[in-house]
């Protein structure tokens, strides 16, 4: 199924999101829940462009970042990567953050990983193969300087969400565009992220989206209390008990942290319990708990046994009490004009 539209696809990520040269290796990693289709166009498409695909699958590890170490084979996988050029990370549970990720990020900073973590053939023609990329870059720069130019925000939704946070001055905005051509990790078009002063991050954040890992599409609004940047209390159906009894599974308190917020914005992007799609949702806003990258917060981040990112829809966003989005829809004039382009 849609065979063409994959494979050129495939072609743009690697030839013009990766800038793969020839004679480079693209290290390709997939796990037992990962599209197989997908992993083979990416292969194919790297081939095809003169590099030197390696692909290696392991078995889906039973959690993500540092929490995947005792499922998968550590030193291996950080010696594939520490002599790659590039890594498109196709496998479903995310190995962002993991001890392999860090080992290979100190001893090849060249390295330029692109994290697709669980792409699907539907995914990857939407999100990916039918991006206008200019466009998109365009639309989320503008926005991503409109939150750097930002000392408070507020956000809320028509599900109940009110949370209010000051942002720290220089402090990065990540502006995800897609391209993966400078080293570093970088996350599929469509998301800005920012880690904001955690402290101040005070309010009621409403999850109606999806929640990730394991919890997937929510039925059940969750509530969480935040206070300090801390989550305070937690309530909902059985998506709530759940996160919450994932969370403080770990026993250690930066899971119960504020990790990151972010916005959505890729066109393409559909509600589906894949979170590399549905935090990309437009209009969406996402809140991560737990690890914190160097790129939000350097030089180092902050380290924890795992990483969650969970999604809000049609979110209501006041900069510095200016309206920049108003459930889910651009409410800025110089934002609506960039946007409209994408349409």
């Amino acid at each position: 199924m849609h065979d063409h539209e994959l494979q050129q696809a495939a072609d743009i990520a690697v030839r013009e999101l990766f800038g793969l040269k020839p004679g480079e290796i693209l290290a390709v990693t997939a796990d037992s829940e990962s599209d197989p289709q997908v992993v083979d166009a990416v292969a194919r498409a790297a081939f095809a462009a003169g590099g030197r695909p390696l692909t290696v699958w392991i078995a889906a590890p039973l959690g993500v970042s540092r929490a995947a170490d005792p499922y998968v084979p550590v030193e291996a996988l950080a010696g594939m990567l520490k002599g790659a050029n590039a890594w498109a990370e196709l496998n479903r549970k995310w190995l962002l953050y993991s001890t392999a990720h860090l080992a290979a990020a100190k001893e090849n900073p060249g390295l330029r990983h692109l994290c697709l973590t669980g792409l699907t053939v539907d995914t990857m023609v939407r999100c990916i193969g039918r991006v206008d990329y200019p466009a998109l870059k365009a639309f989320g720069e503008a926005l991503a300087q409109v939150v750097r130019d930002a000392r408070h925000m507020r956000m809320s939704t028509a599900a109940g969400e009110e949370v209010e946070f000051d942002n720290a001055p220089g402090r990065p905005v990540l502006c995800e565009s897609g391209y993966a051509d400078t080293p570093g990790s970088h996350m599929m078009a469509g998301q800005i992220g920012w880690t904001p002063v955690l402290e101040s991050i005070e309010g009621t954040i409403v999850l109606d989206a999806s929640i990730a890992p394991d919890i997937g599409i929510v039925r059940t609004p969750v509530r969480i209390r935040l206070r300090g940047g801390r989550i305070e209390s937690m309530e909902g159906g059985q998506e709530a008990r759940a996160y919450e009894g994932w969370l403080k599974g770990f026993d250690h308190p930066q899971m119960l942290s504020v990790a990151h917020a972010g916005l959505g914005f890729n066109p393409g992007a559909r509600l589906s319990g894949d979170i590399l799609q549905d935090q990309r949702v437009w209009g969406s806003s996402t809140w991560g708990f737990g690890s914190i990258g160097a790129s939000l917060l350097p030089p180092g981040g902050v380290a924890g046994p795992s990483h969650s990112d969970a999604v809000t829809l049609g979110t209501t966003l006041y900069a510095d009490g200016r309206p920049i989005l108003r459930d889910g829809a651009v409410a800025d004039e110089g934002l609506e004009e960039l946007a409209r382009r994408l349409r």
